[in-house]
């Protein structure tokens, strides 16, 4: 049988329209958080080898996402509603954090009667946490291994275990925060959370979550960056992007 030769940038925004589909996102999402990560890359001044990082980041990030669906849709029901609503949150906030579990359980015990709903929601929310850190931790284990399998340097693999990870150290599952965070998972976090923020809340409203979260979420740099070149930026961020778009910012 002829051997078939497959670019790994192409089969990369394979798995990055598949993770569009897992996570509930906008075709196109992650295909449009690696054009705005790499103009981000170079108005932040990195280097080649910082936007090849940057840019399989990007295409990869939640490319473990589904690893453990069965066990997040046991805990939570519809996953791919919690994961649209935990898009937008910020997860460094207990109230904002809770408000998704309690519309999560909601959903999950909708037809339950309403005289038992309180205990089970209360149930749900004490073990929440306990559920979630072992999924997101699998999340990161088997983004990892699927950056083994396609060749990726061990530096760029080490970035798909910190999907989750953010500058302030309130992300999971290590909480590793400031520069223990690697440069890439830094701006990538920002660049889709920018993404999301914009399709569902509006520019101005997302570039005031943006000065929000700066220095807690988003390294305040980087964070600084957005909020001063947004015109660049973004500029046609919302439009379609096509296979050869995404091929020529590849580093």
């Amino acid at each position: 049988m002829a051997e078939t030769a497959v670019r790994r940038a192409d089969f990369m925004m394979l798995l990055a329209y598949a993770t569009d589909l897992a996570t509930g996102q906008a075709r196109d999402f992650a295909l449009r958080g690696c054009v705005l990560a790499m103009r981000l890359a170079e108005a932040a001044g990195f280097d080649e080898a910082g936007r090849r990082g940057v840019y399989h980041q990007a295409l990869l990030r939640y490319a473990g996402c589904n690893a453990d669906t069965h066990l997040l849709a046991a805990a939570f029901g519809d996953e791919i509603a919690m994961r649209q609503d935990l898009a937008y949150t910020n997860l460094g906030d207990h109230h904002q954090l809770v408000e998704v579990f309690v519309r999560a359980l909601n959903r999950l015990f909708a037809d339950m009667p309403a005289e038992q709903l309180p205990a089970l929601i209360e149930h749900g929310l004490s073990h929440a946490l306990h559920t979630s850190v072992p999924i997101l931790a699998g999340h990161c284990e088997v983004a990892k291994r699927i950056g083994e399998r396609l060749g990726l340097s061990p530096e760029l693999c080490a970035g798909l275990g910190q999907i989750y990870e953010r500058w302030d150290g309130h992300g999971l599952p290590h909480g590793l925060a400031g520069d223990a965070v690697m440069p890439a998972v830094r701006l990538v976090t920002l660049a889709q959370d920018v993404v999301v923020l914009l399709r569902l809340r509006g520019r101005e409203a997302m570039l005031k979550t943006i000065a929000e979260r700066r220095d807690g979420a988003y390294e305040a740099a980087l964070a600084d960056v957005v909020l001063e070149h947004a015109d660049a930026l973004l500029a046609g961020i919302d439009g379609d992007f096509r296979r050869e778009d995404i091929l020529a910012l590849e580093p």
